[in-house]
């Protein structure tokens, strides 16, 4: 959002004024935030000293004491890439070398700027361990990959996929600790968190595969959340099958329980493509938003994605069920390879990319598409 940049040009110009001060140090201390993942058996966590971002606030109530929250939410993220692809020359770490850590997120920045929060799945570890596992794909970036999410405007991200461990617990507690010091919040299967934004304290509650029986119950999760205060609860989950379409019965019940938990809108990941949205009792579950920024994949089939734009009307500590528009996108203005920068839709693909979420969405007659930046 339009704080954190501030904030980061205010750092910049802090540090070149430094040669001319007096003789003496200053040190910069960034806050911390909780960070973390699904715990497997046998590992055990620090217990996190916050869990929580306080951004300032400016007067946001209006004339009748609601506050305004818009939320942007993104699907897949994966700041790094395979063994073979970061030694090619079209893969995504030769990409950034070439054009910088605020390349990425560049095509879309007016939208993730413009939000108070920014919310996507983040998916591979930030590290330098070797600990490979054994699996199809391995994804990881460098520590200092972190960055493309601050200059991104990246507030929060989903820790609760099939993808954090990818390089073992020694990469997990690398992600962690950089996360940590990058002051981006995160949410994890068996952990939730708190960012709070004018005022306003908003939930999140992360899970991920394995579902036993075809169910996950949130409602314990969503208790503590509004324990807390949180007056919005956004629950991510990371299911379905991979370019599957259609979402399927499993996901159908898993969203909706998390609605009748309590959660005031339910975020899908996973498929890497875009699927249907159900309005369910007033609220909405977005089965999948597809890739958003996906650096182990040189090459995608499929380009069409989407951002949801989520408004949340904010009184008493309670909010309203938000208004969804959508911001379709294309996964790179490419046609064939990639760049690994997401562009907004033009105005015949956007129409288009609605019209197939609509197509396979249910009870639901329109989709809105949010005003062109």
């Amino acid at each position: 959002m339009l704080s954190r940049l501030k904030v980061m040009a205010a750092l910049a110009l802090l540090c070149a004024c430094l040669p001319s001060m007096a003789r003496g140090g200053a040190v910069i201390v960034e806050e911390d935030v909780i960070v973390g993942t699904e715990i497997p058996e046998g590992v055990s966590f620090i217990e996190p000293m916050s869990d929580m971002i306080d951004e300032p606030m400016d007067e946001p109530e209006d004339a009748n004491g609601v506050i305004t929250i818009v939320v942007t939410a993104g699907g897949d993220v994966t700041l790094g890439s395979t063994d073979s692809q970061r030694r090619s020359n079209g893969g995504f770490d030769s990409v950034i070398e070439q054009y910088g850590y605020d390349w990425p997120f560049s095509g879309v920045i007016d939208y993730l700027s413009s939000d108070d929060l920014t919310l996507v799945n983040l998916e591979g570890p930030l590290t330098g361990s070797n600990d490979k596992q054994s699996k199809l794909f391995n994804f990881k970036g460098p520590a200092e990959y972190a960055d493309i999410l601050s200059f991104g405007s990246v507030e929060a991200v989903n820790l609760a996929n099939n993808h954090s461990l990818d390089y073992g617990q020694s990469g997990l507690d690398d992600t962690m600790e950089t996360l940590d010091a990058a002051g981006i919040a995160y949410c994890a299967r068996g952990r939730t968190a708190v960012y709070t934004v004018k005022g306003v304290k908003i939930g999140l509650i992360g899970n991920t595969f394995p579902y036993q029986n075809g169910k996950r119950d949130i409602r314990a999760a969503v208790k503590e959340l509004r324990g807390q205060g949180c007056a919005i609860v956004i629950a991510s989950f990371h299911w379905g099958s991979e370019y599957e379409p259609g979402f399927s019965a499993e996901q159908r019940a898993i969203g909706r329980a998390a609605i009748d938990a309590g959660a005031d809108v339910v975020i899908g990941h996973h498929p890497h493509i875009v699927q249907g949205v159900e309005l369910y009792k007033g609220r909405y579950i977005l089965y999948s938003l597809g890739n958003f920024m996906f650096g182990g994949n040189t090459d995608p089939d499929d380009r069409d994605s989407y951002l949801a734009r989520l408004t949340f009307a904010v009184r008493g500590g309670e909010a309203e069920p938000p208004q969804f528009e959508m911001i379709p996108i294309r996964l790179t203005e490419k046609d064939k390879g990639t760049d690994f920068r997401p562009v907004p839709a033009t105005s015949s693909e956007a129409e288009r990319i609605r019209d197939r979420v609509l197509k396979r969405s249910y009870k639901l007659d329109a989709i809105d598409l949010a005003s062109t930046q």
